[in-house]
């Protein structure tokens, strides 16, 4: 009831403010009489209007208000119709219906058997290697150098190694950043355990040196050494080891030791480094590969089978699969 009151007010004075300017008067009369009435009508229905604003604007009525006030007021009479008229159809008015632009579907039924993501290759080395060999796009050689760092530290150094040939400078520069990148976090690694041992405050003198002996292993069996430097990295990592391996023995480093010596080159002494691995509780299935491979350098192929078969009982690497299967 108040609010068609205040309506019918408004309608008046701006009626009124409208007569004044027809009505005969001074120029100057008729204009100030019509902007005071129109501004006092303007005010009314603006008043009008604030109820019926949704609820998230009627918290801070000044600026709303202002609003409301200000486009009435520029547009004489037909501005309070429109917004008079405009709030009361977004209001009132039913809402058309959208088209939905997606399709609801059924939530599908899990597997019956969870995946072994262990046992799925997510890149393909082989894949790499043919697009770094053969794509004559630039760009996708570039995509298959970046996906080499979702891949094992090994099988991606001998994809940065041969992506150093590309005829692009671009793919040599990024390949060659990224092998510089590796290899200079395992030499820093190699000198702070250097400077640790040579510490003599430093405690646990067994573990660091256990540490820069699995360092310097790694940085010739991932391949960043190369020659005489990778012999050097092998010799310092068996002269830990013995060292290690004569004071306190544990199945681990006679693990490493005879891997070291099979890369050397000492077939006896990295069987005799397996055994002494497996006399000490080492766990067979990460020996028995290791163990086949020295079987097979000193032609004992029974004792190749034999060590293949035994690894079957275990669940061995999807490539030493490959390889029982040619041999089994």
């Amino acid at each position: 009831m108040t609010n068609a009151w205040l309506a019918g007010l408004a309608i008046l004075l701006e009626s009124g403010g409208i007569y004044g300017l027809i009505a005969g008067l001074t120029d100057t009369l008729a204009i100030t009489g019509y902007l005071t009435a129109h501004a006092f009508a303007c005010s009314l229905l603006t008043l009008v209007l604030l109820p019926l604003l949704p609820s998230r604007y009627r918290g801070h009525l000044l600026l709303p208000g202002l609003f409301l006030f200000t486009l009435q007021f520029a547009i004489p009479f037909l501005g309070s119709l429109g917004v008079f008229t405009g709030v009361l159809l977004a209001l009132y008015l039913p809402r058309f219906e959208r088209d939905v632009a997606w399709q609801e579907l059924d939530i599908p039924e899990l597997p019956f058997q969870p995946v072994d993501m262990d046992q799925q290759v997510i890149y393909s080395e082989g894949g790499l290697r043919q697009i770094l060999r053969e794509a004559g796009s630039t760009d996708k050689r570039l995509k298959a150098l970046l996906a080499t760092r979702q891949m094992a530290d090994r099988d991606a150094i001998s994809l940065l190694q041969e992506a150093l040939k590309d005829p692009v400078d671009d793919i040599r520069l990024l390949a060659y950043s990224m092998l510089e990148q590796k290899e200079k976090g395992l030499a820093g690694q190699a000198r702070r355990l250097l400077l640790a041992l040579d510490d003599k405050q430093s405690g646990n003198r067994e573990r660091l040196k256990r540490r820069l002996a699995q360092t310097w292993w790694e940085m010739a069996y991932l391949g960043l050494a190369q020659g005489s430097l990778r012999l050097y990295y092998l010799n310092n990592a068996k002269r830990i080891l013995e060292d290690l391996t004569g004071n306190l023995s544990r199945h681990n480093d006679w693990r490493l030791l005879g891997r070291i010596e099979l890369a050397l080159g000492n077939i006896s002494a990295a069987r005799h480094a397996f055994d002494r691995a497996v006399a000490l509780g080492a766990p067979p299935q990460l020996l028995l590969p290791y163990q086949a491979e020295v079987a097979f350098l000193e032609r004992d192929y029974q004792r190749v089978r034999f060590c293949l078969a035994s690894l079957a009982r275990f669940k061995p690497h999807p490539s030493v699969r490959l390889v029982m299967e040619g041999w089994l």
